[in-house]
């Protein structure tokens, strides 16, 4: 028997979903209407925290390296007025042997070797740093994006408000690419369901959006089947994810996120469904603990 999902949109209102009750994540905001409610003032904090928490040490890894080629800069620049002012006495010769006699000389080439390391270590782990915060600002940016559950009335939430509960799925492309997609899917609908995945499809480019009912004729089920709403937003989403990616614009792509939010599989082409299916764990038991979305395959 399939399992039922409450999902509140208000104080006292709630969406059924499924057949068991999940309490959402506080402080969500509450979207009831298209253009409703408010989206958060300072995603970038949150990226930045976030960050932190997956990577608590670099920080003071890039303060060590810092601190450590300054001392490198500063006894290299001191080692300089030495090897100069040796130089102009004459008491450190020009010959390849006075160099390496020359303990003022070989002290400089000790503080430069030392200044270049702390420097790359520091670079190398700030481009990780920058790198990391791109994704996770763009994580951010999707759990704000808005799609309509079309239960019995329409409602419309953010994937945030699915997180904990819905494995979701982006299929982006041309309108044949993404009825080809859903099509493929419905093979195996009851499997797809009962491993929690949410489609949501999205055509880009100038194309209109594929006709709903179209969809749903293929996969009837609300709760699988999803649409998208500001369609510009989850389009200049999905240019900034494509652009990062190395991906060409046009290009049909499929992304597949994991129940917290982060996500497990991307590529370009029909998702490989059967392999999702294969992948995944359907929720019950002890996946249907929150705690366990952590563990919801790896972060791609």
């Amino acid at each position: 028997s399939s399992s039922m999902i409450l999902l509140p949109l208000s104080n006292n209102r709630m969406i059924r979903w499924g057949g068991r009750t999940q309490q959402l994540e506080k402080g969500l905001s509450v979207v009831a209407r298209a253009g409703g409610g408010k989206e958060r003032p300072s995603i970038s904090k949150e990226a930045l925290l976030r960050s932190e928490v997956e990577a608590p040490f670099r920080f003071f890894r890039i303060f060590l390296w810092l601190a450590l080629a300054a001392s490198a800069g500063l006894g290299g620049l001191i080692a300089t007025v030495r090897v100069a002012a040796g130089l102009a006495k004459g008491e450190i010769g020009l010959t390849f042997a006075d160099f390496l006699n020359s303990e003022d000389v070989t002290g400089l080439a000790i503080d430069l070797a030392a200044l270049s390391t702390m420097l790359f270590l520091y670079r190398r782990d700030a481009a990780a740093r920058d790198k990391q915060i791109k994704r996770l600002q763009r994580e951010t940016t999707l759990a704000q994006l808005k799609v309509e559950i079309n239960l019995k009335k329409p409602r419309l939430v953010t994937l945030q408000q699915l997180q904990g509960f819905a494995r979701t799925v982006i299929v982006a492309g041309t309108q044949e690419y993404v009825v080809e997609s859903v099509r493929k899917a419905a093979e195996d609908k009851e499997m797809v369901k009962d491993r929690s995945i949410c489609i949501i499809p999205l055509v880009l480019g100038d194309e209109q959006q594929v006709d709903h009912a179209l969809l749903s004729e293929l996969i009837p089920d609300p709760e699988v089947l999803l649409s998208p709403i500001l369609i510009g937003q989850w389009r200049a989403w999905m240019a900034d994810q494509m652009e990062e990616a190395g991906v060409d614009q046009g290009q049909n792509v499929y992304i597949g996120l994991r129940m917290d939010g982060r996500v497990r599989a991307s590529g370009r082409g029909t998702p490989p469904w059967r392999k999702f299916v294969a992948e995944l764990t359907p929720k019950e038991g002890i996946w249907s603990s929150d705690f366990m979305k952590g563990f919801d395959g790896r972060v791609n």
